[in-house]
């Protein structure tokens, strides 16, 4: 892609994504720790994230189903919330 096209792409695309302060993503951290650390630590800032910005998280990794913090949701139910049939 030239450099114009990448720039507008990423312009395009941080239109859809929230920036979570630091602020406010710590204290959310020690919490998503215990509802998800030790089934998988990697899924621990994407969860504190989520917290933190008072949002659901849309991911087909099981391992979002052990904390009840946020609500999860799979690609199968997003794409089932499309279905206007």
């Amino acid at each position: 892609m030239e450099p114009g096209r990448v720039a507008q792409f990423i312009d395009l695309l941080f239109q859809y994504i929230e920036i979570v302060p630091a602020d406010d993503l710590s204290p959310a951290i020690d919490q998503a720790d215990e509802a998800i650390g030790d089934t998988d630590p990697d899924d621990v800032l994407y969860l504190a994230c989520a917290i933190a910005s008072d949002a659901a998280i849309w991911s087909d990794d099981s391992d979002f189903d052990e904390q009840d913090l946020v609500e999860t949701y799979s690609t199968s139910d997003v794409i089932d919330s499309f279905d206007t049939r």
